[in-house]
């Protein structure tokens, strides 16, 4: 819902936006009629603790449809300026039009002359240069399942984190909905068939090709089908890969080997759509490719907000626990729960970042270690790495990962043999759907800490930068969730009443940016004091519907430098922002 005060008029941003140094460079060597793939960023973005008190008392559906209202209008409000120049622009200076909203964001490719419009535009945040890279962290080993293995009734890590102890108690994943962010899915393969997702009403079947941009998200690579196998495979040809055989696929096809953010974002947004209670994400760019991190933890703290739980491969580059960078991104984004071992703290977000382990419960050599810091990164800059601050623990569980036994893409009954972090993450994001096959209320804070509270500690005591918290176990984990009351969860909270979001941006001199949550609709007033306490603005004075309001106050010519406030009154609350006005 959006609802705005008859009195409001849109005005432009009061930040000019900058070309980032990567795209200077394209610039330098570019003709004027090369058309240039670029990422527009608006000034803008919705408050993540405006969204998790708006939502607190929601269950699960509620919580994900709300926060995808909220983000589309923050987007549509902010992106329109961007547009409107991209739409007169002649059609040979502009293509691939490409508008987001998990992260609020406009692709396209233009001519450098529109670039450094957009670019001046005080509704620009920054314009940087899109590049195409190999996201998919490749297994380190791929061979023929051994005529031994393809005789088990159950693969081993299957066996190894105790699954099928979970399905015994009559828990094996039904009802979740698990999206697979990767090259596709055999969705022929006999152990996968009947798990796979329809939506028959939007005409979707399986899920969708943002590859090729069609409804056909057939695996013609293999590791897409390996990972959806290690979540879902029911055994029907043979052997039981999957460590939640009853969940439900949702196959969502990105690039085979090269592709840009904006397909996995796509996938992301097209995951909260159609009610995805869980991701797993087998892909990442590493730090050498300079990946754009801060969109990508947007992206994951919006997650985060519509309930989302996200499992994400640490990577394969082995490297150093005592230095940052070898986790890829978006592994690199906090967890949703901290671990008390964690004591340098900051922001949290949807990741769960999985490392790999073998059968006698070894750390692969392979498996990316911590850690990873955000203290150079804006608007953040938290979890520093200066002593005594320690950064962020990477990863945050393990799984197993090597010799993984799943489906084959080529062969519908037949099954591959791969190693990697790519496989050890489906396991984790397999035992997320038993635990919310066992308790459907559980939030993503309180899957994290239960993962970790109850995985078997391995390494160092405690949670540190090669196990994370160590390799998860099913029925510890399981148990501990039949364990959690709604209330427990939700920490108590009742419902919100008026809720006003941080201004944006912060400080400013033209027009200010923020959002209203009203619970039940009624009468509200919104004004701007100054620190005696005299009204110097008056937003709009009305009946506001229930729910989230995107609203703004253009800042009077007539208003000096200093510290204001923005104050929300309605249903007997007052509700204020500090705001500075810059002149």
């Amino acid at each position: 819902m959006r609802y705005l005060f008859s009195v409001l008029v849109l005005a432009s941003l009061a930040m000019a936006g900058t070309v980032t140094p990567d795209l200077a460079a394209e610039l330098a060597g570019a003709g004027s009629d090369d058309l240039i793939p670029v990422l527009v960023k608006p000034v803008g973005r919705v408050d993540p603790a405006y969204l998790a008190a708006a939502t607190a008392g929601m269950d699960r559906d509620a919580r994900r449809d709300f926060v995808a209202e909220v983000l589309k209008a923050k987007a549509d409000e902010t992106q329109q300026g961007i547009l409107d120049v991209l739409s007169s622009a002649p059609s040979e200076q502009v293509s691939g039009v490409r508008s987001f909203w998990i992260v609020n964001a406009v692709a396209c490719d233009v001519t450098p002359a529109l670039v450094r419009e957009l670019a001046t535009r005080e509704d620009v945040q920054y314009v940087r240069y899109r590049f195409c890279a190999d996201i998919l962290i490749e297994p380190v080993d791929v061979h023929p399942s051994s005529c031994l293995d393809a005789s088990r009734a159950n693969a081993w890590g299957v066996d190894k984190i105790e699954a099928p102890e979970v399905w015994g108690w009559g828990y094996e994943g039904a009802g979740v909905l698990v999206s697979v962010i990767d090259t596709g899915v055999n969705y022929n393969h006999l152990d996968l068939h009947n798990q796979m997702w329809h939506d028959t009403d939007a005409g979707y079947h399986y899920g969708w090709d943002f590859d090729d941009n069609d409804g056909d998200p057939m695996d013609q690579y293999g590791h897409g089908t390996h990972c959806a196998g290690s979540v879902a495979s029911n055994g029907t040809a043979g052997t039981t890969c999957g460590v939640a055989p009853e969940a439900t696929i949702m196959a969502l096809r990105v690039g085979v080997t090269f592709a840009d953010e904006q397909d996995v974002w796509d996938a992301m947004q097209f995951s909260i759509d159609y009610d995805a209670d869980v991701i797993t994400m087998s892909l990442g760019w590493p730090q050498s490719q300079s990946p754009q991190r801060t969109e990508w933890r947007e992206g994951e703290e919006n997650i985060l907000a519509a309930g989302i739980f996200h499992s994400v491969a640490a990577g394969n580059e082995g490297g150093d626990p005592n230095d940052w960078g070898d986790i890829r991104t978006p592994g690199d984004s906090p967890p949703p729960w901290l671990h008390p071992m964690q004591t340098t703290t900051g922001g949290l977000s949807a990741v769960v970042t999985v490392g790999a382990t073998d059968t006698s419960d070894n750390l692969a050599s392979f498996s990316s270690l911590g850690y990873s810091t955000w203290m150079y990164d804006a608007p953040w800059h938290d979890y520093p790495d200066s002593p005594p601050e320690i950064g962020l623990i990477d990863p945050d569980v393990c799984a197993p990962g090597v010799n993984i036994v799943s489906c084959s893409y080529t062969n519908p009954s037949g099954y591959t043999t791969m190693s990697g972090t790519s496989m050890a993450t489906p396991h984790n994001a397999g035992l997320v759907a038993l635990m919310l096959c066992a308790n459907p209320n559980l939030s993503v804070a309180k899957i994290d800490s239960i993962l970790e509270v109850t995985a078997l500690d391995l390494g160092s005591a405690g949670k540190d930068n090669y196990y994370g918290s160590g390799r998860i176990q099913a029925p510890e984990a399981v148990s501990a969730a039949l364990a959690v009351g709604i209330e427990d969860d939700m920490g108590g909270f009742l419902p919100p009443g008026v809720l006003l979001s941080q201004v944006y941006p912060n400080p400013a001199s033209d027009v200010v940016f923020f959002d209203v949550y009203v619970p039940n609709g009624g009468q509200a007033r919104i004004e701007v004091f100054d620190l005696a306490g005299r009204v110097v603005g008056s937003v709009g004075t009305g009946p506001l519907g229930a729910g989230s309001h995107s609203l703004s106050w253009d800042v009077p010519s007539g208003v000096s430098a200093g510290i204001y406030f923005l104050r929300a009154t309605g249903e007997g609350q007052v509700v204020t922002r500090r705001l500075t006005v810059i002149r």
